[in-house]
């Protein structure tokens, strides 16, 4: 279920701030009477509902309110994550917030921006200054539309050929890993002749765009296999090379060791889970 927040009226923070990932388990759920927008700076997986989607640092949610969730990792971390109230009233329009965005490139400016709501919701909270609370709340719902419009532009909309740019183009190309990402379609999303795009990204980055693909699939790929349980072969699909010959073959031209070789090589912590996270018979675990 996606967040719907209001078009025109302020949000009200409930709290805001810098958090340890506790209890990483399944058994474990969140379900919040708030939105709750996350950055995370962990890999995980997380159950949204029915849905089950994978977090990489960087990534970013927006959560729902009254909806059940939970996470599954192995790597402790932190997140950043406002929980606010922003409720269309009966009647009025609602505009409807993306579950799941991979900022990309973009994802410092939206960390700086959550810092920057926390902080002032912080400060206000201390002081009870009401012309601070007052810029919390629109710099939060600045950031909400921020959220919104990057999650149209990035799905190639109209608007996002009309405002070409290598940074967005880039960010398309991370948003959409795993999935098939060919020259036609990255000059269908730049608005411009294949032999033309193909042509300035060689120029302008010193590779070719199959080559970049290759080498931020093989990225991802190397963050979920040290720091996720997945197999190599949903790796492998997660990254969006499902051939499980082909996708070794690739990595290892990348890497220079297959992937078996390199999980093997950094993920020994996955071994254990840290006792600190660990959920047992249903209740919290607080760290000694």
């Amino acid at each position: 279920m996606n967040s719907i927040i209001s078009s025109s009226g302020l949000p009200t923070i409930d709290r805001a701030g810098h958090f340890p990932l506790m209890n990483p388990v399944f058994e474990f759920s969140w379900r919040n009477p708030t939105h709750a927008l996350h950055l995370y700076d962990y890999p995980a997986r997380m159950r949204i509902g029915s849905r089950e989607i994978q977090i990489l640092p960087g990534d970013m949610t927006c959560i729902a309110a009254g909806t059940v969730y939970a996470y599954e990792s192995t790597e402790p971390g932190h997140h950043w994550c406002i929980h606010f109230y922003d409720n269309p009233e009966t009647g009025a329009q609602g505009v409807e917030l993306p579950l799941h965005i991979h900022p990309g490139a973009n994802s410092l400016f939206f960390l700086e921006q959550i810092r920057l709501v926390s902080r002032l919701h912080h400060t206000h909270e201390s002081s009870q200054d009401p012309v601070t609370k007052l810029e919390a709340q629109f710099r939060l719902k600045a950031l909400l539309l921020s959220i919104l419009n990057f999650s149209n532009l990035s799905r190639g909309g109209r608007r996002a050929k009309q405002n070409f740019s290598w940074e967005s183009l880039i960010s398309w190309i991370d948003e959409h890993l795993d999935q098939s990402i060919s020259l036609p379609v990255l000059a269908e999303q730049a608005n411009v002749a294949p032999s033309t795009l193909s042509k300035k990204f060689r120029e302008t980055y010193k590779t070719s765009l199959s080559q970049y693909t290759l080498r931020r699939r093989v990225d991802r790929a190397k963050s979920l296999l040290a720091a996720t349980p997945l197999t190599v072969y949903e790796v492998g699909a997660t990254v969006g090379i499902p051939d499980p010959q082909y996708f070794n073959k690739q990595f290892r031209k990348v890497v220079g060791v297959s992937p078996s070789r390199y999980r093997d090589e950094n993920q020994e912590y996955l071994s254990h889970v840290p006792k600190e996270l660990i959920l047992k018979e249903g209740q919290w675990t607080e760290p000694e």
